[in-house]
């Protein structure tokens, strides 16, 4: 199987499950549930397909971009399936392979950097759903039930994981404002991490 390096180009910037609801106006004020399940079918189904796509070109070409590509696409999964879709195990999995095929490439390192602060913000890993408590104010506030000291301290090598992920795609590439934030956010996430330690 060829590799062609502009289709995996165009499945890497595959629009999110949020720009395909706003492109296909699902998130409108009267749409049907029935309306709302085609589309997510139909954006999965496509996110599946070009997984499959990108594995079998993998078991012919041992291409790293590729290996980025499935990072990518595994960052637009249904979270609702499996635990390993919500924390991002597959998309981890595929950032670390890229990255040792292709160590300068920014992008996967600024994915992986995502990919673990996510896993921080969710309260760590863990082989069940986690049960999320949902305040409703000015702004939609999660309560993930942290508070355990143990589990404190992985979700705190989450995030100093994320920070050295988002300082290598910041020393790739030190023009790009997105990594800028994403490094202040990784920061930002610690020091609320520190936050709850200094209060058990």
């Amino acid at each position: 199987m060829k590799c062609d390096q502009a289709l995996l180009k165009s499945y890497a910037e595959m629009e999110t499950w949020d720009q395909f609801l706003e492109r296909n106006g699902a998130l409108g004020e009267y749409v049907s549930r029935e309306v709302w399940k085609h589309a997510e079918r139909k954006y999965f189904r496509e996110v599946e397909r070009r997984i499959e796509y990108c594995k079998e070109l993998l078991g012919e070409n041992d291409n790293w971009y590729a290996r980025y590509v499935l990072a990518e696409l595994y960052d637009r999964v249904n979270l609702d399936d499996f635990t390993e879709h919500l924390y991002k195990r597959s998309v981890r999995y595929w950032c670390i392979k890229a990255i040792r095929k292709k160590p300068d490439y920014a992008p996967a390192w600024a994915l992986l950097a995502e990919a673990y602060a996510w896993v921080a913000m969710l309260g760590g890993e863990s082989e069940t759903m986690p049960t999320l408590d949902v305040m409703v104010e000015e702004n939609v506030t999660v309560d993930i039930g942290q508070g355990n000291p143990a589990a404190q301290k992985k979700i705190l090598w989450l995030a100093e994981r994320a920070i050295r992920c988002s300082k290598e795609a910041l020393n790739l590439d030190p023009e790009n404002r997105r990594y800028h934030k994403l490094s202040k956010e990784c920061y930002g996430l610690k020091a609320d991490i520190l936050e709850i330690d200094e209060k058990l």
